[in-house]
């Protein structure tokens, strides 16, 4: 049997764990025996209980003191090693999701295993770290798949196979967004973000733009645990036309009310790489409105399915927000490009090519057959 070991560090939900989710449920249904290497907290994440995987637990978890969070970082990188050095062998195909599992990379390089990456980021500080992340990866992969062609251009790796594998959505999702009603720019006229509860992700800028649009409803789903989003409800001077949520299993409603769904990522601070809560509007027929670059740019279409705009151009923020409230004829072209545009990305694609690739890395571990 085709056997797979996936490792990833922070089980939240976030875009890269949902698309490893999606990516081994591909395998699971294409026969590969799957095993996971992740953490499992009190709060669970998209790769928590997933069916036909066993779970190995990883004590991993983000601290907003950086030198604790280094100090967890370490100590997940030996765990991996160690637990990846017991687990694999020559006949086995290690799946490193993102650049941050480098330990389990090592481990299958050191016991003749194959090694595929998975990467969705760029962006990862200090550039110390960066740099001996990818240097890890150069010297251990013998395949990479990047998410969208600007992780694959910025990262500029030297790994001998390298391959565009765009995410898409669980068939799931997809088959609920379709038997959703499309919403016509009405009142009330909701504005949605979904993002970490971070700066650089433009959660003041959307605090700001709620301000300056009092007309209008504004939802921001935060990816941290209700407390903190307490926490900052009372020290961060929420407007009253803006609600904030914590993290979600479910983002259906959210996108079932919303009319407009954002992305504010400062790109000098963060480029979007992909940005699979837009993909998930897009499937939903709304509009968005995202940064100028990266691979969140490739996904939307500016002027057909939304806006490309700076998260820092309040005023150019303004006028698409309220072009899109007041202007239902834009609205509509808009969302029904949004659909048409998310079928670009379907499910069933993304699943031949991960299970293609897969497969390929099978069939080239020494003592595994590719079926």
């Amino acid at each position: 049997m085709k056997r797979v070991i996936a490792a990833h560090l922070l089980n939240d939900r976030s875009g890269s764990p949902l698309v490893l989710r999606t990516a081994l449920q591909s395998l699971h249904a294409a026969g590969f025996r799957l095993e996971l290497l992740t953490a499992t907290g009190a709060e669970p994440g998209f790769l928590s209980d997933l069916p036909g995987v066993t779970t190995h637990p990883l004590p991993y978890r983000w601290s907003p003191n950086k030198w604790l969070t280094l100090l967890y970082f370490l100590r997940a990188q030996v765990l991996l090693f160690v637990k990846v050095l017991r687990l694999a062998g020559p006949g086995t195909v290690v799946y490193v999701n993102s650049l941050l599992p480098a330990g389990a990379a090592l481990a299958a390089w050191c016991r003749g295993a194959r090694v595929v990456y998975h990467l969705h980021e760029v962006s990862i500080r200090p550039a110390l770290l960066m740099r001996l992340l990818c240097l890890v990866a150069n010297i251990t992969a013998d395949r990479a798949l990047f998410v969208s062609c600007y992780v694959k251009r910025t990262l500029g790796l030297r790994v001998p196979q390298q391959h565009v594998v765009p995410n898409a959505l669980s068939a799931a999702f997809v088959a609920e967004a379709l038997g959703a009603r499309a919403r016509p720019a009405t009142a009330p006229f909701v504005v949605l973000m979904a993002c970490s509860l971070k700066d650089y992700k433009g959660v003041p800028e959307f605090l700001q733009l709620a301000r300056a649009l009092p007309d209008m409803q504004f939802e921001l789903v935060l990816n941290a645990p209700a407390a903190q989003v307490q926490h900052y409800q009372r020290h961060g001077a929420v407007p009253a036309n803006l609600t904030l949520f914590s993290a979600t299993q479910d983002m259906h409603p959210f996108y079932r009310r919303a009319a407009v769904v954002l992305n504010l990522s400062r790109p000098a601070e963060w480029v979007e790489t992909f940005g699979m809560t837009i993909l998930e509007a897009l499937q939903y027929g709304r509009p968005v409105v995202v940064p100028t670059v990266g691979g969140v740019a490739e996904v939307n279409q500016a002027g057909q399915t939304g806006f490309a705009i700076d998260g820092r151009n309040l005023p150019a923020l303004r006028a698409a927000l309220t072009l899109l409230h007041h202007n239902a004829q834009t609205y509509q072209r808009m969302a029904s490009a949004c659909r048409l545009r998310a079928a670009e990305f379907a499910p069933a694609r993304f699943a031949q090519q991960i299970q293609q690739h897969f497969q390929a890395e099978c069939a080239a571990a020494p003592g595994l057959p590719a079926s």
